[in-house]
């Protein structure tokens, strides 16, 4: 063999040993890049270990469980891989699963806090409350703020636990714990946990209100208030007290008003002032019953442009009156009523549906924007002869009708009913 075939083969095995080489080197550094991007994918999808939520549109947790599976194999020392795996279990509901990491996790950390914080909560979740107890015992009895903010979501956790239960006394009682520490964290937390205290104390009420048990359950929405001031919470002790103590009725469905309005029977309210005034006039005490006469007028003016009460509207001299037309066409009607403004304030703004209800006849509805700011009906005064038309055949109306009239103030607003009558058909 010449010297210069020699060398040709030195240099071809050469080339094959460097591209088998090279071959290796990319298939370990794609299996690298393959775990590593696994590892980003999880971060990415949200699948963070400080996170209480639940994340239901990870896109294939069963992959990732295998991923972090082959991970422990390397890396066995590393908890945080068990804690991932026992959140990707509890995502797919194989709580055995999440039960054996999360032990893992607490036995390789020795008990570390953020393994007996995610450990507790999954416990207190799976309602075995008295595991979640035993392993939130082991929290670090120091002042750090971490620790303090772990507490108050474990136990806000295991909080909402009895609640889901109806166990009232407890989940109040935890519910308090949960609020003391986090008063030592941050304000988000703390306002969290009061409005879950007092959503607690809320829902207990509604137990002794279903058993006609009024003190104990004025006493939890008192209780609630302290926490959280919660409308609903206060429009409910209203109602509580209406009947009973009407002053202290009127104190919180005024404070509920104010806070959210649209939660408030506006109506009730007005009964309860009205009432508040009867019973000042009828003990002699007129400075009190003019007090809360001049509050219920001051509701109702702030209310006039777009709430309708009892009886502030009268329809008087109600009538359907029928033009002349040719036979079988459609024949064109009117309802033609006065309208008395029997409030203390005008009406300057007025909507008016008439639903016809004709004897075994179809029924009809009309609808019409009647009064304007630029004709409104002063108090204790009357409009004449208001005209509403609506068209249908000879044929379909007999000679009585069922009439319902509805009416609104503001084009947004809801009907109410002002009357329900029966009229006649007049030429």
């Amino acid at each position: 063999m010449s010297k210069d075939m020699q060398e040709f083969q030195e240099y071809l095995k050469t080339i094959g040993w460097t591209l088998f080489v090279a071959i290796i080197v990319v298939s370990i550094t794609v299996i690298d890049l393959r775990i590593n991007t696994s590892s980003k994918k999880i971060t990415s999808e949200k699948l963070l270990i400080e996170s209480n939520d639940d994340i239901t549109g990870y896109l294939n947790p069963k992959l990732a469980i295998d991923e972090l599976l082959y991970q422990e194999k390397t890396d066995g020392a590393n908890y945080i891989i068990n804690l991932k795996l026992a959140f990707l279990y509890e995502l797919i509901k194989d709580y055995n699963g999440a039960e054996e990491n999360y032990q893992k996790a607490l036995l390789k950390s020795q008990n570390s806090a953020f393994s007996v914080y995610k450990s507790a909560i999954f416990y207190a979740k799976q309602k075995k409350y008295q595991k979640a107890l035993a392993i939130s015992a082991l929290f670090p009895q120091t002042k750090d703020k971490k620790i303090y903010e772990m507490k108050a979501r474990f136990y806000d956790a295991l909080a909402s636990s009895f609640l889901s239960d109806k166990d009232y006394p407890n989940a109040v009682k935890i519910f308090k714990i949960a609020h003391k520490y986090a008063r030592n964290t941050d304000k988000t937390l703390e306002l969290k946990t009061a409005k879950d205290t007092a959503h607690s104390y809320s829902e207990y009420a509604d137990k002794f209100i279903s058993e006609n048990n009024p003190v104990h359950a004025a006493q939890m929405l008192e209780n609630a208030l302290e926490f959280y001031p919660d409308p609903y919470a206060m429009y409910k002790l209203a109602l509580v007290y209406q009947g009973v103590d009407n002053i202290k009725a009127q104190k919180y469905m005024e404070r509920a008003y104010n806070a959210a309005p649209e939660i408030v029977n506006l109506d009730m309210y007005n009964k309860l002032l009205r009432d508040i005034v009867k019973e000042y006039n009828d003990t002699g005490e007129y400075s009190k019953a003019s007090f809360y006469k001049l509050k219920q007028e001051n509701f109702k003016r702030k209310l006039a442009g777009s709430n309708i009460f009892k009886d502030d509207i009268k329809i008087e001299n109600f009538k359907i009156h029928k033009s002349s037309g040719f036979i079988f066409s459609r024949k064109k009607y009117y309802v033609i009523f006065d309208l008395k403004n029997n409030s203390s304030y005008p009406v300057d703004n007025l909507f008016i549906k008439i639903i016809i209800k004709p004897r075994g006849e179809n029924i009809i509805e009309t609808e019409k924007k009647i009064i304007t700011r630029n004709n409104p009906i002063e108090p204790k005064k009357t409009a004449k002869s208001i005209a509403v038309p609506f068209e249908s055949k000879e044929t379909a109306l007999g000679r009585y009708a069922e009439i319902q009239i509805l009416a609104k103030k503001d084009i947004r607003a809801k009907w109410v009913v002002i009357d329900y009558l029966t009229a006649s058909f007049t030429k």
